[in-house]
């Protein structure tokens, strides 16, 4: 038995050891690997990523980014639990995203309803079995309440935006014609002002390096912001948050780090002019050319509202100015308010115009 147990031991040590391919610390690791030792085995099942986080003494975002790449290395699976919101039974059937469907059949009390990415849907982790199995002890219900009721859940819909969860599993997806309610979503639609001009003064090239390299800049900031990046669009990138106080952080350091990527250049080059967009309201994540992909009117509405942009400039919509955390993080900007008619919407919309002068000078705190 002895024998045995240090098998496991040494396996679950060699497993953890992987991770260091994926820039994860050694203290991070450390913590890690006694965790996946824990004796108490109801830790490792269906685990809520929060008590994981409080575990390894690590952020939110950096624990789902550890547990995502022990995912990849066969050291966690990855749960897709239901809760019903009639009588607040988990469903544990759906073991990958794309057993998820539009609507979900409670198989306690046969409830029908949406299948709610903010809500309902909820991402836990379990240790591999190939690496520890777990006695029927683990599955303890009344103990995941307590953690929940303590810390909350984590969305299936936060784990969407996490951009290393896209990169590594690109083709985990709900199945086609199948879809998740996204409740609250930040759409970040950019573009580069005179791209033509860009690509004819610069040539194709030198051009093309230039927008590689700016994709390279916003997809970092996106990720640091908590969202991550659903495609590019020619020169243009569509990023979602789940919070709107993030959505327009990002906008913001977006339009600083540019300003300092243009200084490289002489004054007499064409410099590289990014346009923003934001937008926040629900939608429907979607299966898109074999991608997850965001659907619906708040695509649509802060696809326009990028249009609007003219450049080294950021326009919002008043759906962001209704998050206490957004309000006050623009507070320090000077930005003006004006109505738009835009395509496909019936009425016009209020937004709200940020020019690179008022990120680059805020106004003073109180």
């Amino acid at each position: 038995m002895l024998k045995l147990f240090n098998s496991s031991q040494t396996k679950l040590a060699q497993a953890v050891t992987s991770l260091s391919h994926y820039e994860i610390g050694d203290r991070e690791k450390e913590h890690f690997l006694n965790f996946l030792q824990n004796p108490d085995s109801r830790f490792l099942y269906h685990v809520n990523p929060r008590l994981i986080a409080e575990q390894l003494q690590i952020s939110e975002r950096d624990t789902l980014k550890l547990l995502v790449v022990a995912l990849k290395e066969g050291i966690m699976t990855l749960n897709w639990d239901i809760q019903c919101p009639m009588c607040q039974g988990v469903d544990f059937a759906a073991t990958q995203l794309g057993k998820l469907r539009t609507f979900h059949i409670c198989p306690v009390c046969h409830h029908k309803h949406e299948s709610d990415a903010d809500h309902q849907v909820r991402v836990t982790f379990s240790i591999d079995e190939r690496l520890r199995s777990l006695p029927k002890e683990a599955n303890d219900p009344e103990f995941r309440k307590q953690i929940d009721d303590k810390y909350g859940v984590v969305s299936g819909h936060r784990l969407l935006t996490l951009q290393i969860f896209r990169e590594l599993f690109p083709r985990e997806t709900i199945p086609p014609n199948e879809s998740l309610l996204i409740r609250q979503v930040t759409i970040l639609f950019t573009d580069l002002a005179g791209s033509t001009a860009l690509y004819s003064q610069r040539g194709d090239s030198q051009a093309y390096s230039l927008v590689r390299q700016h994709f390279n800049l916003l997809f970092q900031i996106v990720d640091q912001h908590n969202g991550a990046v659903i495609k590019t669009i020619g020169d243009a990138i569509m990023a979602s948050f789940t919070s709107p106080d993030d959505g327009l952080k990002a906008a913001i350091t977006m339009q600083e780090a540019m300003q300092y990527f243009n200084q490289q250049f002489e004054s007499t080059e064409p410099q590289l002019i990014l346009k923003i967009g934001i937008h926040a309201g629900a939608c429907i994540s979607v299966n898109l050319n074999e991608r997850s992909d965001y659907f619906g009117t708040t695509v649509n509405t802060a696809a326009r509202v990028e249009g609007l942009s003219q450049g080294n400039d950021i326009v919002f919509t008043e759906s962001l100015l209704s998050h206490a955390q957004a309000l006050a993080n623009a507070g320090n900007y000077y930005f003006q308010k004006s109505s738009a008619n835009l395509k496909g919407l019936s009425e016009p919309l209020t937004v709200f115009h940020m020019n690179i002068s008022a990120i680059m000078h805020p106004l003073p705190s109180n």
